[in-house]
């Protein structure tokens, strides 16, 4: 052959060999990354040998003889299969991010800087508790156990070129902040509310703002002051896009139903939180026991107890409770002194504090110079830290009272309470600790009783309801308190045998506290509530399969209220005619499979635009404003549009850059054709036969960072057509990709199931992406498909495992994370 082909036998030798040894031998390397899950490991710190048997779809159980050995077993086998996700998350609290990914990064790590998370944790660890403090410690044991073991790592490590660090008890109440900064977004709607207070008249702010300040009650901003501010919206956006963090209406659903309407007397439990979506999921499926504790479920990732799940005797679940405890207050900066600002008309010195952020020099990093750190000074007034100057904010900027900034945050406590509740006493007095994130949290026990109970610090305020910034030179605005404990909305038991949480207003108007003006549109409530209603009066069982069904529903009141406006308008070509004979026949079911859907949801992302855009566009007419402002338009609830049509000639309908005078009709039109044409561009097939949901809409689980780096966006990202709606039980939201269609990156990141009767439990979950972060762990996106399937798995801790990983004690070494 040498003889015969030469230049073949060369190419062959020389090229396809070593090359296909050198695939080989990485794919060995990455192999090697996978974690032991069956032997014995001799580990640090372990007091008496602790047990981890994993299932089929690599879900661990934890059994140890103390509580102590199971948290620091949760630590280890979280390390084990989530090490970068930690790695990651204790970058971005500390806001470290561009010692890792350079320049990009910069800004990110500047305000988590100024927020001062981390800081912030350092405070709270004093307010635990000692059993509280004692299983932050192990769990960060054993991480650190995992991490000094020598095991070869993920190979994020290895391709960004760095090491893990210790982990610590710190880093663990610092993710708690940025749990809380995920969901608490009150900050951001307050400069949306004050940006869209410039454009827009009294009415119209009105409309799109049902609830909360009017315009007037806040003063002009000159143009410059203007763009500052949405520079500050738009970055908020980032973080969410980059970072998952936020999103429009954070929240989730949940639900009890009492042992009276349960099968065999068991009262139920149903939870699916909502949340950016990224691979790995924030979640991490898993069952611990030690001496006193026995709970299974949800963890998060960094902590080391079952955030929503079940023990032996209760079951709970929870949503967001959309409290605002966060306010922006506008200081008044010394012209005297800028290194002051003005109370009650006295100066005093802002608390200044010097931060210094590492950058990584682009690659190749080896020939170019290393950068000198960035040196950031962070200002803080009374209310806290100022967080506008990242965006020159100077003349009057803005400092943010948060909650979880406040010293003594004891949330984690509540955390580690609700494992060991027996009772819907010891529930409520768990709960009592919870500051931030308040939450909307239900509760099922084994004797068939249900409750609900609002948690967290809901700050009382002087004046104000929060829902725009306010003057903070003097105390008109100031925070007085906090609603007691005693006066949370609370219920227990109720007559219909049921309740339902979805992010809507959960109390009357009669309440006398404010809680929010944030709420989410009531209609996942409101479906939920229809469909056990409707359940229970045709005499049908409600079950976990019941339950399943309404966490599967996908449909959308709210669209099928505005679609009875929309068929009023004559088509006027055999496009819009052909869409008209598919949404005439269709129930405003977001359905994977549904052509109708594809039309009414491209639909609506053109007509918002076309009624809204021209009014939010401002004075400005600059591009970047421009494109924040039609970001707002593109959240505008369908019920909001629907009242905007309902006047008919609305002014919201005429385009004002035109001499014409257009009427609603007008907006229906063009903005249907709009739509036609672009699910067109997508589907190229004028017949609609191929235009289902799922064909242009697909649910995209990003990672950090290699979403962002083409070459490795196929290996690392996992995409899969879905259906569902921003506004459906089964909630999608999304928005338009003009190069791949419409794009989920909000939505359920787990959900579960349980039914908790009399001697017998049936836990019924199902992750989003997997159990594994490793891209070459089977785990690692097993569950993507049967999540988007709403197919379940069983959680049960009697169940015979596949691998099983004995830790026993070994000598005591030195390592970090103690505090």
């Amino acid at each position: 052959m040498f003889r015969k082909f030469p230049l073949v036998s060369r190419l062959v030798v020389f090229v396809v060999f070593p090359v296909l040894a050198l695939i080989a031998h990485q794919g060995w390397q990455l192999r090697q990354s996978l974690p032991q899950v069956s032997g014995n490991v001799a580990v640090p710190r372990l007091a008496r040998p602790a047990s981890i048997v994993r299932d089929a779809q690599g879900v661990p159980r934890i059994v140890a003889r103390s509580d102590a050995d199971a948290f620091f077993a949760m630590g280890y086998v979280h390390a084990q299969d989530r090490l970068w996700q930690l790695e990651l998350q204790r970058r971005i609290a500390q806001g470290r991010l561009s010692e890792v990914f350079g320049k990009s990064s910069i800004d990110q790590d500047i305000w988590f800087r100024t927020l001062g998370l981390r800081r912030s944790a350092e405070s709270a660890w004093s307010a635990l508790s000692p059993d509280a403090q004692r299983s932050l410690q192990a769990y960060s044991d054993g991480i650190n156990a995992w991490i000094a073991s020598g095991a070869a790592l993920p190979v994020e490590f290895r391709m960004l070129g760095i090491a893990p660090e210790p982990w610590t008890v710190y880093d663990s109440l610092a993710w708690i902040k940025v749990f809380a900064l995920n969901l608490g977004g009150n900050y951001r709607r307050e400069v949306e509310r004050l940006l869209v207070s410039q454009v827009v008249d009294r009415e119209k702010f009105a409309l799109l703002f049902p609830t909360g300040a009017p315009p007037s009650t806040v003063a002009a901003l000159d143009p410059a002051n203007v763009a500052r501010f949405a520079a500050f919206a738009r970055f908020q956006d980032s973080l969410e896009t980059q970072l998952h963090l936020g999103g429009r209406y954070v929240g989730s659903n949940a639900w009890v139903v009492s042992g009276k309407l349960g099968a065999g007397g068991a009262a139920l439990m149903a939870n699916d939180p909502h949340l950016g979506l990224q691979i790995p999921s924030l979640w991490y499926m898993a069952s611990i026991k030690g001496d006193r504790i026995d709970a299974q479920g949800a963890t998060l990732v960094g902590l080391p107890v079952v955030i929503f799940g079940r023990n032996a005797s209760v079951a709970w679940g929870g949503t967001n409770l959309m409290a605002d405890a966060q306010d922006l207050y506008l200081e008044q900066v010394d012209a005297a002194d800028a290194g002051r600002y003005l109370v009650d008309g006295k100066p005093e010195a802002f608390v200044v504090r010097d931060e210094y952020i590492t950058v990584r020099q682009d690659f190749p990093s080896f020939l170019r110079s290393p950068l000198q750190p960035l040196h950031v000074r962070v200002r803080e007034s009374r209310h806290g830290p100022i967080v506008s100057d990242m965006f020159d904010v100077f003349e009057q900027p803005a400092a943010l009272r948060w909650t979880a900034l406040d010293p003594g945050d004891t949330s984690y406590e509540a955390f580690y309470g609700l494992n060991y509740a027996s009772d819907w006493t010891s529930f409520q007095q768990a709960l009592k600790s919870q500051v931030a994130p308040a939450l909307n949290l239900l509760y099922a026990d084994s004797a068939g009783n249900i409750g609900y109970i609002a948690a967290g610090r809901m700050p009382v305020r002087k004046n104000g309801d929060g829902t725009l910034p306010v003057p903070g030179w003097n105390d008109d605005y100031a925070w007085t308190g906090e609603i007691p404990f005693d006066r949370w909305p609370r219920r227990y038991n109720p007559e219909e045998g049921f309740l339902v949480s979805a992010n809507e207003k959960p109390v009357g108007d009669d309440y006398p506290w404010l809680i929010s003006q944030d709420w989410a549109s009531p209609a996942r409530a409101e479906r939920i509530a229809a469909l056990l209603r409707e359940a229970v009066s045709a005499g049908r069982t409600l079950d976990v399969a019941a339950m399943q069904r309404i966490q599967a529903d996908t449909r959308s009141a709210p669209a099928q209220r505005l679609l009875a406006r929309l068929l009023k308008h004559e088509p006027n070509n055999d496009q819009q005619r052909r869409a008209f004979d598919l949404l005439r026949a269709w129930n405003g079911d977001m359905a994977r499979d549904s052509r109708a859907a594809t039309i009414f949801n491209a639909w609506m992302r053109e007509l918002r635009r076309e009624l809204l855009s021209d009014d939010l566009r401002g004075f400005w007419n600059k591009e970047r404003e421009s494109r924040y402002m039609k970001g707002v338009a593109d959240n505008v609830e369908l019920d909001t549009v629907d009242r905007i049509l309902a006047g008919g000639d609305s002014a919201w309908c005429d385009d004002q850059a035109t001499p014409a005078r257009e009427t609603c009709d007008d907006a229906i039109d063009a903005s249907l054709n709009d739509a036609l044409w672009e699910v067109l561009k997508f589907r190229g097939d004028e017949s609609m036969g191929d235009w289902a949901w799922e064909d242009v809409h697909e649910t995209v689980y990003r990672h950090v960072p290699f979403s962002d780096v083409n070459v490795l966006r196929s290996v690392f990202e996992r995409r899969i057509g879905n259906g569902g709606s921003p506004d459906s039980v089964n909630v999608a939201s999304f928005s338009l990709d003009k190069s791949r269609g419409y794009v989920q990156d909000f939505g359920a990141g787990f959900r579960q199931v349980v039914a908790l009767g009399a001697g017998k439990v049936e836990h019924r979950y199902m992750n989003s992406t997997g159990q594994s972060g490793n891209v070459v762990s089977t785990h690692y996106d097993d569950m993507v498909r049967p999540f988007r399937d709403l197919e379940f798995l069983s959680l049960d801790p009697a169940a015979a495992g596949v691998d099983t990983l004995t830790l026993t004690p070994a000598a005591a070494a030195a390592q970090g994370g103690a505090p």
